[in-house]
């Protein structure tokens, strides 16, 4: 490296720049040289085929041991440059990286990859540093055993990563002397590029460590005096209305910051890209910064274990901002009152001490009988039921121990004109269409100018590990991906979610949206129910309507099916605007459920009284439908499930997550595999699809499982 650079320096003018180009080329892939062919020289030519894909070359790198065999297929992986893809599978390849030998190589490529690629960065950051604490939480455990051993290797694992982190920070960082850049006199951009690069590598760290400590000091708060804020004494005294304040008074500064950032750069344009910014680490906007967070529509969300906030946000191209100026831009009249809450992170003991989110559920299960609540008897017996049918699961199980009467048997129908009357008073659940509040925020808003301007929502949360989240919505995603490739009539909802550390991430808001038991709980007090309220709403296009409502279903009971999603009540169910099902929360999937071995839900998927009337009930054409485009679904995602299989096994190496508590990891992997049915023919698929269908249709356990989360925590059945 010392020779080019020499060459470029004692070279003539002409030459200069191409010479420099060399250099800068040869910068970017010197992480990783050309590399020996394996011992196994017969693979060689599969690896280097251009039909190996990335997904195979994954399954590769889970499968082999040998280190050529891992350089190699590591090498393919760098010179194919796979880029926008390789994002997709960060999770599965550092996770390699900590459960794997001889990963020297896949190192490398994380830092260089790191290097061209703000965002993987970033999130290569978070991941590796949420390991770092694994081990430390580890440690900390251990420090009073007499185990050197576990002490010593994870001691060794924390500096491996430390040293990476060491490796991809410096990646972003010039290496050549401006004193070099100035006789070269060429190329200065490259060099200001990769230097506003670092800074909004930086920045972005930092913004999102003060979201999560925010999310943590709200969840202290619950007088005034918590905090300080000059409005605070003439507002009112409940705690939603106090964190609310708090939030907002926090979202002013980081307004403040970024107005900083836009001033600075317009003061000192030779300096600096005309905006560095904070980034949106989803897919969607890799290219995407945050010039202002809209404070007034940012909320709390008040919880037992944690209080998340959504923040609403306006982005902008970084493309866009690099071709205009911010010229409207004036200096920043909030107030910028200092709090250190956002300047220093709370200790990771308090985090420590809590439980993980699997293991709350399971703890509130077990704790049934000391929280006094007029509910408890109604509760126990349900449980005890449970636990009966599990010991004897040949006899009858007796379905009159609670009162399992449905909350609305809807209405008559004996007079249409009430029932009209009724149905018309019922306010519009899903309030405000979000274009039209997206579009309205874009007429005022100062950058109404750029084109790329975009509304964003996204909820933060801290005191949650949310890496088995994210592992489900990439299988998911791969999901709705195979579901569009096939032509399948199968519709998904997939949404982004980040980790930021081992106990925070972001989550993608989904606008349009109710939760099924939020809507309930409004139909409640008419006396309406889910169907009747369908029918009525979405009369003027009920067909499509229908159409969504099936197609989701089904998708999602394919889903929930394969990767055995539990914990489905209707909280954790959404229906959209175009009458789509969505699923949310992903902390039992893969053979966990609350409870533990209460195994409450047997069912393969969630099929309601409610929504077999709205498919017109179950000999009707639509349920013919439904089960056939189930049927269809499974019989070609067959051929795929090693894509699923694979993203599973590679974060069971090396993360450990509450589906892979106590099991190995293999066996997790092997049964996923078998719900695939590889080995089955179409028909004898129909034929389990037929059998899937009749155990969950009104599944007895499904209706007591809702009706526990009704008497625990108020859900709606």
């Amino acid at each position: 490296m010392e020779s080019i650079k020499q060459q470029i320096l004692e070279s003539s003018e002409a030459s200069k720049s191409n010479l420099f180009n060399i250099f800068c080329n040869i910068s970017k892939k010197f992480e990783i040289l050309p590399l020996p062919k394996p011992n196994n020289g017969s693979l060689y030519p599969l690896y280097m085929s251009e039909f190996f894909t990335l997904e195979l070359i994954l399954e590769y790198l889970i499968k082999k041991e040998e280190i050529s065999h891992i350089d190699v297929l590591v090498n393919r992986l760098f010179y194919k440059n796979f880029t926008t893809k390789t994002f997709f599978y960060l999770p599965q390849f550092c996770s390699l990286i900590r459960g794997k030998n001889y990963t020297e190589s896949l190192e490398k490529y994380i830092v260089h990859h790191s290097a061209e690629d703000n965002m993987f960065a970033v999130c290569a950051n978070w991941i590796i540093n949420s390991y770092i604490n694994d081990l430390n939480k580890i440690y900390s455990n251990n420090n009073n055993n007499i185990n050197m051993n576990i002490n010593n290797n994870n001691n060794n694992n924390v500096k491996k990563f430390e040293g990476l982190i060491e490796r991809l920070e410096s990646s972003l960082i010039n290496g050549i002397k401006i004193s070099d850049i100035q006789k070269i006199g060429i190329g200065i951009d490259y060099f200001k590029n990769k230097q506003n690069k670092l800074n909004q590598f930086d920045n972005t760290l930092f913004f999102y460590t003060k979201i999560k400590n925010l999310c943590k000091k709200l969840k202290t708060i619950k007088e005034k005096k918590d905090f300080k804020d000059t409005n605070s004494n003439n507002s009112p005294n409940d705690i939603k209305t106090i964190r609310k304040e708090y939030l907002s008074s926090q979202l002013k500064k980081f307004n403040h910051d970024i107005k900083n950032q836009i001033l600075l750069n317009k003061k000192y344009p030779e300096n600096f890209n005309p905006f560095i910014g904070y980034i949106l680490p989803f897919e969607n906007y890799g290219n995407y910064v945050i010039v202002k967070i809209l404070t007034e529509y940012s909320i709390c969300f008040n919880t037992k274990e944690r209080v998340p906030i959504k923040i609403t946000m306006e982005l902008i191209s970084l493309d866009e901002i690099n071709q205009k100026k911010f010229d409207d831009y004036e200096e920043s009249s909030e107030n910028n009152n200092n709090d250190d809450v956002l300047d220093n992170d709370l200790s990771d003991n308090e985090e420590n001490k809590s439980p993980k989110p699997s293991q709350k559920r399971i703890l509130d299960i077990n704790s049934i009988n000391n929280n006094k609540n007029e509910d408890n008897e109604k509760v126990e017996k349900i449980i005890q039921s449970i636990r009966y049918d599990n010991e004897h699961p040949n006899e009858l199980p007796n379905l009159n121990i609670i009162d399992n009467t449905p909350l609305s048997t809807g209405l008559n129908n004996n007079n249409d004109l009430d029932d009209e009357s009724i149905l018309s008073s019922i306010e519009d659940p899903f309030g405000e269409d979000y274009i039209t509040f997206e579009n309205s925020i874009k007429q005022n808003s100062k950058f109404k100018n750029y084109k790329s301007l975009s509304i964003v929502n996204i909820i933060c949360k801290s005191n949650d590990d949310l890496r088995q989240e994210v592992m489900t919505m990439q299988l998911i995603k791969k999901f709705d991906e195979i579901f569009k490739k096939e032509n399948l009539p199968l519709q998904l909802h997939p949404y982004e979610i980040v980790i930021t550390s081992s106990s925070s991430g972001i989550i993608e808001y989904l606008p349009d949206t109710i939760s099924i038991d939020a809507l309930k709980k409004k139909l409640l007090d008419k006396k309406v129910n889910l169907n009747d309220f369908c029918r009525y709403y979405f009369r003027d296009n009920f067909e499509e309507f229908q159409k969504n409502f099936v197609e989701s279903l089904a998708a999602y009971s394919i889903v929930c099916y394969l990767l055995q999603i539990k914990d489905r009540h209707n909280g954790n169910i959404l229906l959209d605007k175009k009458g789509r099902i969505i699923h949310i929360d992903f902390g039992f999937i893969l053979g966990i459920s609350p409870g533990g071995n209460l195994n409450f839900e047997n069912a393969p998927f969630k099929i309601t009284k409610d929504y077999i009337m709205i498919m017109d009930g179950q000999k009707s054409e639509m349920f013919f439908y439904f089960v056939s485009i189930i049927a269809r679904g499974l019989q070609m995602v067959r051929k795929y499930a090693n894509i699923f299989c694979n993203i599973v096994e590679a974060m069971g190496i090396g993360v450990p997550m509450p589906c892979f508590n106590g099991r190995n990891y293999k066996d997790v992997v092997a049964s996923l595999k078998d719900r695939f049915l590889t080995n089955c023919s179409d028909q004898e698929v129909i034929n389990v699809v037929e059998n899937l269908v009749d155990k969950s249709v009104n599944n007895w356990r499904t209706s007591y499982y809702d009706s526990f989360q009704k008497y625990t925590n108020g859900i709606i059945p």
